[in-house]
Formats: C-alpha cells, sequence, structure tokens
C-alpha cells in the first residue's frame, strides 16, 4: 500500500515554487544555499527536496557539482486542493498587488485566477470579477508608469547578483550611475524601495524602484548577504523611509477636535496615548528620524502641537512662520464676503 503524501500548506508552497524555478534556472542549489535564501534550517530543505521527489519532479544530486539538478525538463507543480475561502483569498491578493502598484504580479494572479476559475468545482464556484465589482482597495498616491523593474530586482535579490541601476535623485534632481547589492524589498505607501548596498557610496541606501530609470542585473557578479542583517532592525524605530542615526522621544498634543481621529489609528509600534482632562490628547513615540513626523504634525495644522523635543517644535514652527508669510495678504473669508456684497 502506498504512503499518501500530504499537501504543503503555507510558506512550504512558496518554497517548494521557488525551488522548482531554481532547478529549472540551472544555477547551483545547496540546501545549505536555499536555507540562508529562506531563512529556514537545512533539514527543512531536505524535506522539501524529499517531498518534491515524491510527487514525481526528476531531480537528483551531482556529487561532482555539489548541487541539485533536473534530469528532464519538468512542467508545474500538481494544483492543489482549494476551497472557496482559499479562492476568495486568491482574488482578493490580486486586487491587495495592484493597489500596491505591482501591476505585473497583479496581471499574473489575475490570468491564473481565470484559469483556475474553470476547472473548478461547482460547489466553490466564484465569478473572478466579481470582487471587481465589490470590493475597492485604495493605498494612497501610485507612481504614474508600472513598475517595469520590479521582476528583475526580485530575482537579483532572491539569487543575491549585484544590479547596476541609472537613479533620479529627487533631492540633487540629478541622474546618477551605480551598482547596489540589493538585499530586499519593501513596499511602504503603495511605493516600493529596494534596500540595497550602494558600492558607489559604501553604506546602505534606499532606491525607489520607479526612479530608477535604467537597470542591468550583473549575473556573473554575485554577493552574499550579511548575517548579521536584519530587515526589521535596519528600519528600526522610523516614522517613515526618512530615518536618521538619532531616535528622538516625540511628545505631540491634539487638540479635543482631532483627538477623536488621532485615537482611532496605530501611527507608530511605540506609541503611547493619554487624553487629558481638557479633551487634549497626547501621543508619544520613539522615532528615528524628523522628517516624516514634522510633516505628519503639520498636515493637522493648529490641531496639532509639538511639546518636544524642542528641535522639532522650531522646526514646525519655522514652518508655520513660512506659511504664515506665504497667506499674509489674505483676509478672512468674512472680510471678503462683506468685499463682495458692498
Amino acid at each position: 500500500m502506498s504512503a499518501v503524501i500530504q499537501s504543503p500548506t503555507g510558506p512550504q508552497i512558496e518554497r517548494l515554487q521557488h525551488l522548482l524555478e531554481w532547478l529549472r534556472s540551472e544555477r547551483p542549489l545547496t540546501t545549505r544555499r536555499a536555507a540562508n535564501r529562506f531563512g529556514v534550517a537545512r533539514r527543512t530543505i531536505a524535506n522539501d527536496i524529499k517531498y518534491l521527489r515524491k510527487i514525481g519532479v526528476p531531480l537528483e544530486y551531482d556529487a561532482k557539482k555539489g548541487s541539485y539538478f533536473l534530469t528532464e525538463p519538468y512542467g508545474n507543480l500538481p494544483l492543489l486542493s482549494l476551497s472557496r475561502t482559499d479562492f476568495a483569498a486568491f482574488l482578493v491578493a490580486r486586487h491587495a498587488l495592484e493597489a500596491l502598484g505591482d501591476s505585473m504580479h497583479a496581471s499574473i494572479l489575475q490570468q491564473v485566477a481565470e484559469r483556475l476559475a474553470t476547472h473548478l468545482p461547482e460547489t466553490i464556484h466564484l465569478e473572478s470579477d466579481l470582487l471587481t465589482r465589490t470590493l475597492r482597495i485604495e493605498m494612497g498616491p501610485k507612481p504614474h508608469a508600472p513598475l517595469r523593474h520590479l521582476e528583475a530586482l526580485e530575482e537579483a535579490v532572491q539569487f543575491q547578483q549585484v544590479v547596476w541601476i541609472r537613479y533620479f535623485s529627487n533631492h540633487r534632481a540629478a541622474l546618477t550611475e551605480r551598482e547596489i547589492e540589493p538585499y530586499a524589498l519593501l513596499s511602504y505607501q503603495s511605493r516600493w524601495y529596494v534596500i540595497a548596498y550602494c558600492r558607489h557610496r559604501q553604506e546602505m541606501r534606499d532606491f525607489r524602484v520607479d526612479r530608477i530609470k535604467d537597470l542591468a542585473v550583473r549575473p556573473h557578479k554575485v554577493f552574499s548577504l550579511p548575517r548579521d542583517f536584519d530587515l526589521d532592525r535596519y528600519l528600526g524605530p522610523a516614522f517613515g523611509m526618512h530615518r536618521g542615526d538619532r531616535t528622538y522621544a516625540v511628545h505631540v498634543r491634539f487638540s479635543p477636535y482631532q483627538a477623536r481621529w488621532i485615537q482611532e489609528e496605530r501611527w507608530h509600534e511605540s506609541q503611547v496615548m493619554a487624553l487629558r482632562t481638557d479633551g487634549t490628547l497626547d501621543v508619544r513615540m520613539q522615532v528615528t528620524g524628523l522628517n516624516d513626523i514634522a510633516r505628519w504634525v503639520l498636515s493637522y495644522g493648529a490641531e496639532a502641537e509639538v511639546i518636544s523635543p524642542p528641535v522639532l517644535r522650531h522646526r514646525v514652527a519655522r514652518e508655520a512662520r513660512r506659511l504664515a508669510a506665504l497667506y499674509a495678504d489674505v483676509g478672512s473669508l468674512n472680510d471678503e464676503v462683506a468685499s463682495n456684497d458692498g
């Protein structure tokens, strides 16, 4: 009696697909390299390879080359069983990717969903365009054009390949060329960033993908991801994408009116809120860098006051004076109405 092969779930499904693509690429594949790539134990990768063999993937190990390889071409992994909820989640993922600006992968998911829909049993039938009519995910401003370099960067991150880019710096208003070692990709407020070590500056940098004008992957130039690199630690307690070397204890006080809305959100992982007896709301947090939080405070106008640190209070006050100067010649609305009536 043949043993029952248990269907993989969760992260293993994604690993199996990536391992199969890795084998197809004919790049050297070892349990050690794969374990480092996916952040799991070598035993886990060994079990993944064992599973691939069980379902008929023709792979062997070449002791001379020290690598696994496909002995013959192989198609796609067998289709896993799906429930109606699974299929609906699949469609929601497509909409989420589209909202994040990843139109390429959203289109791929849509095509796959349409093919799946024709093979699903009637018991879990769900029109693939139903969510298009009933669900909308908006993530704020998005780049004007599709992110044409995102797929190449994903592969470069996966296979730890050096990438040459021609990049437009908004801060300097100039095009620059450099080689980078892409460590990770990050989507933040509908904008994609590649977190990379810049060989030109010899330091870590964040590059907005939509500002990369040209790109070339250097397949023969590889790098090793530092063992101590941790994306969460790298991003740190910043309030946005603009980080600094110093951590500030920020204290902002909101008016009773604005407090009702501020209380509804979790703005930062370190935030502590306290409602005062007069109805004002104190928000305290520990953040690195002040650029983004200064913009956040200014967006609420006179409904928000920086209590500390002094450097942030002075920065906001300076911008408030500049704003007042811009509108110094503008009278009150009541004055204008009275003038027009006269």
